[in-house]
């Protein structure tokens, strides 16, 4: 006797069609979730329902995330063509089923709308409890109403759907977002590359016509106009344009720009007017060469070959490329005016001395509190800082810094650091927007082609407490008379890279009595053997806690005596900079 199947499992009964649902259900679910490509999502949606329903028409509408009310037809399907686009407010979603001819235009203003376009039957989308959707359908077939257990089974349809759309979304988002990242890689690179090569050029004319290379090849224009400051005037230095050279009236309206921007869009405050004449000649983007500031040029370009507009990308990439030729060139003519001083050797010497000036002479004695600091070049000038300066209150201000790069360039960027910071003690605003300004300032004195790691931090030493903010700087240590260590990480991104758009990040901690401080700069801990062997923070660390009980001096000596035994036989390749300060 061969056995009977199951009742619950046969064609027709309960079990059976749920077995069946559940089927269907996986196999939509795994149809939509196959592709992240929209409209293929949105359409299998739509037509995976409007059959189960038997419906003829329907239709899909987003959520816009910036609104939270604003919903859009992304597609429909038998509705009237020009409904896609269109959008709808409603300011909460329902989250059940709904008949639009059942709901109260009392409390669904929204509803009207969607009976106007033929839509009967809604089915909200959620996701964790928010909206993102909404799926709306034509009249069923014969008029029939839905069932409790098809309601269900649509809901499952949504709740599938929801979590495919936003993940096409989100998917779309990132996409979107690694496409305009690998083109900013892209034109960093070029300009890493260019950069390269306009720094292996000292002849100016050969800089321009480098210039005018790149902007034929990397932006695709036929009209260019490069102008140059000579002394109070501008000159032009390369062009292709249709028409007569701009006179100087003219250039000197440009000259305050700050940004790229377009000829349409020049404000004019009073005098001479320079769009008409720009756009005569073909010209309809302004692109100012700044260094420190200051403009020292202007690159002004015709439309682009390929006719596709200037967009923001393109004109930040503008700016940097025009940065870095400014920067060449001026780094042209520094080295032309070097020759023509006789020596380097000599203007180097005079620097070093400048340098030694601005660095403090004799540490201030503050009660209470035992400081010592030493500064040790490995050129005859370099990029390290410290400072230790009065402060309103009674209090003192203790930095140490190190700009990139070495030699002259970084001594006056360090110079222009110290400057900044004396300028901005005095104002007595908090440590955190202090470093927004010095950071900004540094940002549009130096193009963003320099930066600077730099900690400092407020002493105040009635109560001993210091409030500090680090700007990427090596982690000062700071261990207590207990023995505990702490390392002073609160702060935000290193200066001269970037305005700020994170605000920094300060924080303020107590002193007590045999507390030793100890800032110092990358010249310390990544200082080389001749083996290739970094000196290493572990070293620094056990070199602190092992002269803990010394005055603050002696721990300057003995670190600075640790390093040259582990350097012996080396060249010294980077500054040395520490500053130490001991809690009496």
């Amino acid at each position: 006797m061969s056995p009977q199947t199951p009742r619950s499992t046969r064609p027709g009964s309960d079990s059976y069609e749920s077995h069946f649902d559940f089927a269907a259900l996986f196999e939509f679910s795994t149809v939509i979730n196959s592709s992240i490509e929209p409209q293929f999502i949105y359409s299998h949606i739509l037509l995976t329902i409007m059959g189960k329903i038997l419906a003829t028409r329907g239709m899909v509408l987003l959520l816009n995330p910036a609104s939270r009310k604003e919903y859009s037809v992304e597609m429909a399907k038998g509705f009237p063509g020009d409904l896609k686009g269109k959008g709808i407010t409603i300011a909460r979603m329902p989250r059940s089923l709904m008949y639009v001819n059942e709901l109260r235009p009392s409390r669904t203003s929204w509803a009207g709308q969607m009976s106007s376009w033929g839509v009967k039957i809604l089915l909200p989308m959620f996701i964790a409890e928010q909206p993102i959707g909404v799926l709306g359908f034509g009249e069923r077939a014969a008029g029939k109403k839905l069932q409790a257990r098809e309601k269900t089974y649509l809901r499952s349809l949504a709740n599938i759907s929801a979590t495919a759309i936003e993940k096409s979304r989100t998917i779309g988002e990132l996409q979107h977002v690694n496409r305009k990242l690998d083109r900013k890689i892209q034109e960093l690179n070029t300009l890493f590359d260019l950069g390269k090569e306009f720094g292996a050029l000292l002849d100016p004319e050969k800089i321009v016509r480098l210039l005018v290379f790149s902007l034929l090849g990397q932006v695709g224009v036929n009209r260019y106009l490069v102008c140059l400051r000579d002394g109070p005037d501008m000159r032009v230095a390369a062009s292709r344009i249709d028409g007569n050279l701009p006179q100087s009236e003219l250039l000197s309206s440009l000259v305050k720009l700050k940004a790229p921007t377009h000829v349409s869009d020049l404000i004019v405050r009073q005098g001479f007017d320079p769009r008409p004449v720009l756009a005569e000649m073909g010209l309809s983007i302004v692109v100012p060469m700044q260094l420190q500031g200051e403009i020292k040029g202007l690159i002004l370009l015709g439309d682009k070959l390929s006719r596709d507009p200037f967009g923001q990308g393109d004109l930040e990439f503008l700016s940097l490329l025009g940065n870095v030729a400014i920067i060449s060139l001026e780094n042209a003519r520094l080295f032309k005016d070097a020759l023509e001083k006789q020596r380097m050797e000599d203007e180097l010497m005079i620097a070093r001395e400048i340098q030694k000036g601005l660095l403090p002479s004799v540490l201030p004695v503050i009660p209470g509190l035992d400081i010592a600091a030493t500064n040790i070049s490995s050129k005859q000038v370099g990029g390290d800082y410290y400072d230790v300066i009065a402060a309103p209150g009674g209090k003192y201000i203790i930095a140490i810094g190190d700009v990139s790069g070495k030699g002259t360039p970084a001594a006056l960027l360090m110079a222009n650091l110290q400057a900044t910071i004396r300028a901005l003690v005095p104002l007595n605003l908090p440590l955190s927007e202090l470093t927004e300004r010095v950071n900004d300032l540094m940002c549009q004195n130096t193009g963003g082609n320099k930066f600077v790691t730099f900690f400092w931090a407020l002493l105040d030493p009635q109560k001993m407490i210091l409030t500090y903010v680090n700007a990427g700087h090596n982690y000062p240590y700071l261990l207590h008379a207990d023995g505990t260590m702490a390392r002073l990480d609160k702060g935000g991104m290193i200066l001269g890279v970037m305005k700020t758009l994170v605000p920094y990040e300060q924080e303020t901690v107590a002193l007590r009595q045999g507390d030793l401080l100890v800032l110092f700069t990358d010249g310390v801990s990544e200082a080389m053997s001749k083996e290739v062997e970094e000196f290493g923070e572990e070293r620094l660390e056990a070199l602190v806690r092992r002269h803990e009980g010394m005055s603050a001096h002696a721990v300057t000596v003995a670190i600075h005596h640790a390093v040259q035994e582990f350097t012996k036989g080396a060249a010294q390749s980077d500054d040395i900079t520490m500053m130490v300060v001991k809690s009496c």
